[in-house]
Order: structure tokens, then C-alpha cells, then sequence
């Protein structure tokens, strides 16, 4: 299994303070309202956020072209998830909180 580091969140000092974070790649998923590639990841500790615990997240690229697979950082949008289970047509405004961020592939 592949596994992805969030280095950086854009304008929200609860999560940074958590950071780096480091996750594995669960599964692509695909929200109604979106045409990115999203991958549910599993956080490798829980992140906390307004009182609530979020063991998993939604995550895809910011920009056409790439991918999570790519050996550099890229600027990513991350989508917290309570839960592996998503909504029923999921879409982006279905998840608490949604802020831009930055990951990079870790390992090999």
C-alpha cells in the first residue's frame, strides 16, 4: 500500500499544529460533483478538528495533470472523513472541512 505525508494546510492553524501526518492510500472514490481523482486515505493518527476525531480523509490533486502517485509535493485539497464509509453520492460539500494543502509520496 502506498502511503502520503501532508506537510502543510492553507489557513487553519488546528490542523497544521498537527502536522506532518502521515496516511495510506485506501481506495479512489469519486464524488458527484467533482471530476478529480480522490483517493480515501487512512490517517496513521487521528486527526482532531473542532472536537471531532477524523481517522480518515478524501484527497485530490489541486491542479490537472497530477497525481498523488508523483514523486514531488503537489498542492492537494483535502476533504476530512469521520468515517471509511462515504455518503450516499457523495459530494464535496457532504465533509465538515474542506481546506487546500500539501502532501508528497513517501517510500517506494
Amino acid at each position: 500500500m502506498e502511503h502520503i505525508r501532508v506537510t502543510f494546510v492553507d489557513r487553519n492553524t488546528e490542523i497544521e499544529r498537527q502536522l506532518p501526518l502521515d496516511a495510506s492510500l485506501v481506495e479512489k472514490v469519486a464524488l458527484e460533483d467533482s471530476p478529480s481523482e480522490w483517493w480515501l486515505v487512512a490517517f496513521e493518527r487521528v486527526l482532531s478538528h473542532v472536537g471531532a476525531a477524523f481517522p480518515y480523509a478524501l484527497v485530490a490533486p489541486r491542479h490537472t495533470g497530477q497525481s498523488l502517485a508523483d514523486s514531488g509535493p503537489i498542492s492537494a485539497i483535502l476533504l476530512l472523513s469521520a468515517s471509511r464509509a462515504l455518503p450516499t453520492n457523495a459530494k464535496v460539500s457532504s465533509f465538515p472541512q474542506v481546506v487546500w494543502c500539501g502532501v508528497r509520496r513517501i517510500g517506494a
